[in-house]
């Protein structure tokens, strides 16, 4: 009896205390008005029942918060979450989604000189924080850019893509749906590749104790680099570097796998990751013969400004998704959804997607691309010969007025019987062959 009223009466001032905290919090008295739902959402967290209220991280410049001149990026959160800011901070959801031009997803028009240097360079700097940049982001209009851009690629400098913005339940960001809001879809499906597995199958069924979840290989113990352990897109010339992320893979992988069994599995994708390059190889040396031929259309000075490169052609990173040839496009599907897709099906245990949603839509798009290449030769060639027809018959060279000569006298000569039909056609075509007709 005695221990059960020291629990109330501690709980009592639990509750009294955290009430007075909160109390004294300048948000409070209008947010529980306009948006008691979040409010309610964060006393519910590890934030409020360790006094950490709104000022803490949002400063208590109210006016500022009101205009969005001040957001919580990770830095904030990393002044109490070090070790984990410094993880997320190595990691490619960290340094890899940047772009060069100040992060050109997050630019601002502003003539703040310190603030402009801020979103490229850090303090005191004047290196980049990467080389890239973003040309498909550019292209889109600001809606896009901010809802089907940022919406993911905030998860470089914002906690709250993975965390939710007032809660702290480590489940919801340990779940695979939440990983699955950007990992999934044409360009990178991981969340379909997991969830249709033996690993995503078995989980759903029997939990987090029979098979592993996304955090289970690319966050183990808690770890914050998502990156480590992926050797995938490594050049060779990376050496110790991808062996060493291959050898943290294997670690992981043997918690429940032999190691030669993993072994053999990443290297398999290894292997379907040059293959499904070398394709896309292939298609991309097509492509350019094509450009040079001048047989795409529309043409690069044709379409609309690229945001890079102005009218040049592009086919790299950079290549846009807009205003392109139905060869580009084709290739760029190729590229882009299902050679990815080939090999990271290997990687994430599903052969359905490594095969009939990777390798067989990538070999069909080589087919398509190599015939459509073919036929817009072809084409080119028929095209010239009229052009070349027209102007024999409207008597403006003489070189057409010989090949007419020619021709009527191979004609007269089948006529006569001096020549058979299938010598006839032969020397017709060697003739127009030779004239490029």
């Amino acid at each position: 009896m005695r221990l059960a009223i020291l629990i109330v009466l501690a709980f009592s001032s639990l509750v009294a205390s955290t009430g007075a905290f909160a109390a004294e919090d300048p948000c409070l008295g209008c947010h529980e008005q306009r948006t008691p739902g979040i409010v309610q959402y964060w006393k519910y967290s590890a934030h409020f029942s360790n006094k950490v209220g709104c000022v803490a991280c949002h400063g208590n410049d109210i006016e500022a918060n009101h205009k969005r001149e001040r957001t919580v990026e990770a830095a904030v959160c990393g002044s109490c979450h070090r070790a984990a800011f410094t993880a997320h901070s190595l990691s490619k959801h960290s340094m890899g989604l940047r772009a060069g031009k100040a992060c050109t997803r997050n630019r601002e028009e502003t003539t703040d000189q310190k603030k402009s240097c801020a979103l490229c360079h850090e303090p005191g700097s004047a290196v980049p924080f990467v080389s890239t940049e973003c040309a498909m982001f550019l292209a889109q209009t600001p809606e896009m850019q901010q809802r089907g851009c940022n919406s993911c690629h905030a998860v470089e400098a914002r906690c709250d893509t993975c965390h939710t913005k007032h809660g702290t339940d480590l489940g919801l960001a340990r779940d695979p749906n939440t990983c699955g809001t950007c990992h999934m879809g044409p360009d990178h499906p991981q969340l379909e590749m997991w969830e249709t597995s033996q690993h995503g199958v078995i989980y759903k069924r029997s939990g987090p104790q029979a098979a592993p979840s996304c955090v289970s290989c690319h966050m183990p113990k808690g770890s914050h680099n998502v990156s480590r352990g992926i050797s995938s897109g490594l050049p060779k010339e990376a050496g110790d570097g991808r062996k060493q992320e291959r050898e943290l893979m294997l670690g992981t992988c043997n918690a429940c796998h032999t190691r030669n069994f993993a072994a053999r599995n990443l290297d398999d994708g290894d292997a379907i990751e040059l293959q499904s390059k070398a394709l896309v190889q292939e298609a991309q040396v097509i492509i350019d013969g094509l450009q040079k031929e001048g047989l795409l259309s529309p043409a690069p000075a044709e379409r609309p400004p690229h945001p890079l490169f102005g009218r040049n052609f592009v086919q790299g990173p950079h290549m846009l998704y807009e205003n392109l040839s139905s060869v580009e496009s084709t290739f760029f599907k190729m590229k882009a959804f299902y050679a990815i897709s080939a090999y990271k099906g290997v990687f994430h245990q599903n052969p359905d997607y490594s095969h009939w949603y990777g390798n067989a839509p990538m070999k069909l798009a080589l087919s398509e691309i190599k015939s459509e290449a073919a036929l817009l030769r072809k084409v080119e060639t028929i095209k010239k010969r009229v052009d070349n027809l027209g102007a024999m018959s409207s008597g403006g060279k003489s070189d057409g007025d010989d090949i007419k000569k020619q021709l009527r006298e191979l004609k007269e000569k089948r006529l006569k019987g001096e020549l058979s039909e299938k010598e006839y056609e032969k020397t017709k075509g060697q003739l127009l062959d030779e004239k490029g007709l």
